[in-house]
């Protein structure tokens, strides 16, 4: 199962939905880590066939919309959250033992709008960067997910280049 990873669209949808749409045949779904829950909600409404998981990020004030959520697919427990509430903006520490305190295979986070792709201490951490503003990276970022049926997990980080060439920078 192979999902989208988006984070820190913050009201500027281009971007994502140019990565969905490329990406539609391939993929069963979408996970939005936050800032802006509305933005997840429209990309779930254009796309109904697919699969979406979203959370609230630290600008969102749509109080339904849990900050953390857990999902299991194919087996797999994966922890969802912005992260702002792990202090991601310290690193990587905290997460990852909030991770191992829950059991989780794999932690995904956005808040840095800077992408991480790791493997520690048997967890999965991984951060797609933004698809709208990153930070100490050129240009817009989103992620793969892909748990096999097997359950392997592996994880890819892209870049969405001027020309609309996609470029992948990473993987775990």
């Amino acid at each position: 199962m192979k999902f989208i990873v988006l984070s820190d669209t913050h009201r500027y949808n281009n971007n994502a939905e140019f990565v969905i749409e490329k990406y539609i045949d391939d993929i069963k779904g979408v996970i939005h880590l936050g800032d802006m829950v509305d933005d997840a909600k429209h990309l779930k409404y254009k796309h109904p066939h697919l699969e979406f998981h979203f959370i609230s990020g630290n600008n969102d004030f749509d109080f339904t919309v849990p900050y953390e959520k857990k999902l299991t697919i194919n087996g797999k427990k994966i922890l969802i959250t912005h992260g702002h509430r792990q202090r991601v903006n310290m690193g990587t520490v905290t997460i990852s033992y909030w991770a191992s305190e829950n059991m989780a295979d794999a932690v995904l986070f956005g808040h840095t709008h800077t992408p991480v792709c790791i493997f520690d201490a048997g967890v999965y951490i991984f951060n797609p960067g933004s698809i709208s503003f990153p930070r100490g990276i050129d240009r817009p970022t989103f992620g793969f997910m892909d748990i096999n049926d097997d359950g392997r997990i592996s994880f890819e980080v892209y870049k969405i280049e001027e020309n609309g060439e996609v470029l992948k920078i990473g993987a775990v």
